[in-house]
Formats: structure tokens, C-alpha cells, sequence
């Protein structure tokens, strides 16, 4: 099914489970305060299943969960599921090996989000400066190789103060950076 699938890349992107009227209420907040759209919990929780309901959702409303976890909508989310699910990656990248502390990316990625992140040390990056994202001054994450073109994925992220399991930049169209000294 793939709404649970859409609710899985949700909750990752949200870095916990929908498992209580709790986490519902935060969801709906959290989805108006990223998306500027509101779905109510009990929309939610249909959505999820924790309730018993008949009825599909609306389009609308897996468009705003599909913009929470990074992409244009729904359409975009279904475009995802029908790429090929591995690859190899020959050129185009920088890996962990060519880090160096101190070293300074500039990472872009849609819509119109920049980031400037510092490596630390031991796959740690730091960000400097961000704009239109997520992400903001101060963030730490761990990341040990940046592609061209593809999708950014983060691990251990402290965002203000909170730790998140991962975060997902250019989930659609990929990232691009460039390295600045």
C-alpha cells in the first residue's frame, strides 16, 4: 500500500513513530509549522490506521505529508517508488576519505535551500549557515559521502538541541555542493 509507505518516509522524516494520540497532535503542528498546511489529527490518524475509518485520503492530504518529508507532492513521492531501488555510484561524490577538518561544502538543493556546513571530524559536520530548510545554525550531523544529483541523507542530527535519527536533504532532485575555502 502505498500511503504506509508514504507514513513509513513520514515518520522518518519526523524521526519517531505515530503510535499515539500524542504523537498526532505534535504531527498535525509539526506539518503546519514546515508546510504552512494543516491536517487535523484525526485525518492523521486515519491516514495512519491507529483509527478505524473508512474512506481514502485526500489528495491534498498526501500532498502535505509527501512536502513534509521533502518532495514537490504526492505525484513526486509515487515517482520515487517506481526508480530502480540500488545503485552504483562511479564519479561525482566526495567520501569520507577526502574530508579534512575544517573543510567547508556549500550544499544546494530544492526549493531554493542552502546550506553551509564545516566538517569536525569523525564524519561530524557542523552548520555555519542555512536558508529556506530545515536546518539551521548550529545543527550537527554525521555524513560520510556527499552525491552529486542525489539525495543527501544525514544520520544523528541535533537539530536545536534535539536529536533526530536522520534527515533527508533534495529527497526529489538531489543536492549539489561545492567545496569552499
Amino acid at each position: 500500500m502505498k500511503e504506509e509507505k508514504l507514513c513509513q518516509l513520514v515518520e522518518k522524516t519526523a524521526g519517531r513513530k505515530m503510535k499515539s494520540h500524542r504523537n498526532f497532535l505534535w504531527l498535525a503542528d509539526e506539518l503546519e509549522r514546515r508546510t504552512g498546511h494543516r491536517l487535523s489529527p484525526t485525518t492523521l490518524k486515519r491516514i495512519w490506521g491507529y483509527v478505524d475509518e473508512p474512506g481514502e485520503p485526500s489528495q491534498f492530504s498526501l500532498d502535505v505529508l509527501a512536502q513534509y518529508a521533502g518532495l514537490a507532492n504526492y505525484d513526486a513521492f509515487l515517482h520515487l517508488q517506481e526508480e530502480p531501488s540500488s545503485d552504483l555510484f562511479l564519479a561525482g561524490g566526495i567520501t569520507e576519505k577526502n574530508f579534512r577538518d575544517g573543510m567547508r561544502l556549500r550544499l544546494r538543493w530544492q526549493p531554493n535551500r542552502v546550506c553551509l556546513v564545516e566538517y569536525q571530524g569523525g564524519g561530524r559536520w557542523k552548520v555555519l549557515e542555512a536558508q529556506n530548510g530545515t536546518l539551521s545554525v548550529g545543527d550537527i550531523f554525521s555524513c560520510h559521502v556527499f552525491i552529486m544529483h542525489e539525495p543527501l541523507y544525514i544520520d544523528d542530527l541535533v537539530h536545536e538541541g534535539q536529536e533526530y535519527l536522520g534527515y533527508v536533504a533534495g529527497s526529489h532532485s538531489g543536492i549539489t555542493f561545492e567545496v569552499v575555502s
